[in-house]
């Protein structure tokens, strides 16, 4: 097999200059079917880039013997509508291609090309599929797709593993989603500590995976422990500068300097020492506490893989048995056109799905309930107290504060053994917990809210969440499965993932047609795909 792209010992390093890859041989031939695998940040994104050739590495050699065709994890949404009015102008070039397009829009769920464009703005899906059914019609023999069933409703999904399926050139997928990663039987696993090929299966896979989320907690925890040592031995090193100082003034004294002058270089050096010792102070309080936390942690919840009950989930009160959102022939225009009609819910403590297509109306409904929306048509009522939510990609929860700084500002957590516990439990990454929630992924930030929420007081009895699953990383999908499975309380969530949403107990469900129907049933789990 030629090959196709050649990366010979190629070093590079993220924006912030922090090391993504050292080394790195890599080479793709024609024919090549690959996953790349890797929690959220490690440079699967940059490396489907640099094979791109939309980046040259630090160091070493990329060498292009194909043009590559790559489709961005955040596609752009002008740039979808330019796709749209370029297969339009060649299927009037090339009549044979006229009907393989009406075919792949109708088989991806898309409406025809003319009614796209006439639409002043189309939803995530509906961009992803753009951008996707351009590259499968393009000449490209490399096809790099980041994340490409993200944003994908069902119908979108299931063609789009139809024709990876059946794709004939190489293929490299950086991917989280389980029923595409099933497809595949290699495996490129990129990690902080380096780059390594697995061939078998996924649950061989997703077994490696979680043993290596649980090592990379402990090296954790031990450079925390690392890291106090170092202060305590500065500490030490500074108390022995401060003797020398204190044997020095002495000497000073039998020079006779003036009793002014004495007193000034006193004066100084004592308000110097003393900021200097409180900043010092605070520093290696924090770093060995939270090292003595989360090494408590690690030791007693690490062997339990599951996600503990006892560790992690609130008890909930009785309830009144009344309904926590309320909602009374509901109807929504947007934009002239009606997205749902007639809609009659009540929802308490029972856990609702809401299904269908991209653009149907799903976030609108969510944004109903929470009344962050009014209604065309219809009354809404809910009872705000009682409900946590949590956007798509946790948008509204993007903040300066750390997780740590909200668990103990506005939640029931009194310690950093307790924070640290909570952490292990929900098997987040403990080295996350102290940096801005701003600046972690959409999925981390997810799982952050929700430990956060599971916290919060009062105690909630409700969740409202749109898309949990977008953009989380295999261990962290398991993770949030258990989680929700063994929250107490209401759900109502928006979600494409069948799999999960059977995961966590979904009971009934809300299908929009995607026409300004809907209809409501119990939800039957995989079985409905």
């Amino acid at each position: 097999m030629k090959p196709l792209v050649v990366v010979r010992r190629a070093d590079l390093d993220s924006p912030t200059r922090r090391p993504l890859y050292r080394g790195l041989n890599l080479s793709v031939s024609a024919g090549d079917r690959v996953a790349l695998i890797g929690r959220n940040g490690v440079g699967k994104s940059t490396l489907l880039e640099l094979l791109a050739g939309g980046l040259q590495p630090d160091r070493g050699a990329v060498s292009l013997h194909t043009r590559p065709t790559l489709v961005q994890q955040d596609p752009s949404s002008a740039e979808a509508l330019g796709i749209a009015r370029r297969l339009l102008a060649r299927a009037r070039d090339e009549p044979t291609l006229e009907g393989a397009l009406a075919r792949e829009f109708a088989e991806a769920g898309l409406r025809p090309p003319r009614q796209l464009l006439g639409q002043q703005q189309l939803s995530r899906g509906e961009v992803r599929k753009l951008h996707l059914i351009a590259a499968k019609l393009g000449p490209g023999e490399l096809l790099l797709l980041d994340e490409p069933s993200e944003d994908l409703d069902a119908a979108g999904v299931a063609w789009l593993q139809r024709w990876l399926a059946s794709w004939r050139g190489a293929l490299i997928v950086a991917s989280h989603s389980r029923p595409l990663l099933r497809g595949f039987e290699h495996f490129f696993i990129v990690s902080e500590s380096g780059c390594r090929h697995l061939s078998g299966s996924f649950a061989q896979l997703e077994q490696q995976l979680a043993q290596e989320q649980d090592d990379h907690q402990r090296r954790y925890a031990e450079h925390l422990r690392t890291l106090a040592d170092a202060e305590r031995h500065h500490h030490a090193v500074n108390q022995r500068r401060r003797r020398k100082k204190n044997v020095g003034r002495l000497h000073e004294l039998r020079r006779c300097t003036s009793r002014c002058r004495l007193n000034e270089k006193r004066s100084y050096a004592q308000e110097s020492q003393a900021k200097a010792a409180k900043i010092r102070h605070e520093r290696i309080s924090a770093a060995r506490g939270w090292a003595k936390s989360t090494r408590r942690a690690l030791t007693v919840q690490l062997p339990l893989l599951g996600f503990e009950v006892g560790q992690g989930v609130p008890a909930l009160t009785e309830t009144d048995g009344g309904a926590l959102i309320s909602l009374t022939d509901v109807g929504v225009e947007l934009g002239g056109r009606r997205l749902f009609n007639g809609m009659n819910i009540a929802v308490g403590r029972e856990r609702v799905a809401l299904l269908g297509p991209n653009g149907s109306g799903k976030t609108t409904l969510l944004q109903v309930m929470l009344g962050a929306r009014a209604p065309t048509i219809g009354a809404a009522r809910c009872r705000l107290e009682a409900i946590g939510s949590i956007a798509q990609g946790a948008s509204d929860w993007i903040s300066d504060d750390s997780l740590l700084d909200r668990l103990f500002a506005r939640t029931r957590a009194t310690s950093l053994d307790e924070a640290a516990q909570l952490l292990i439990a929900h098997r987040f990454p403990l080295a996350l917990a102290e940096r801005p929630l701003a600046s972690l992924s959409p999925g981390e930030r997810v799982r952050a809210a929700l430990i956060c929420l599971f916290r919060q007081q009062p105690t909630l009895a409700l969740l409202v969440l749109d898309e949990p699953t977008f953009s989380l990383d295999l261990v962290g999908l398991s993770a949030l499965q258990a989680a929700l499975r063994a929250w107490p309380g209401g759900l109502v969530v928006a979600s494409h993932d069948l799999e999960f949403l059977d995961a966590i107990g979904t009971q009934h469900a809300i299908s929009f047609d995607g026409h300004g129907g809907h209809t409501r049933a119990a939800f039957v789990g995989r079985a409905q795909s």
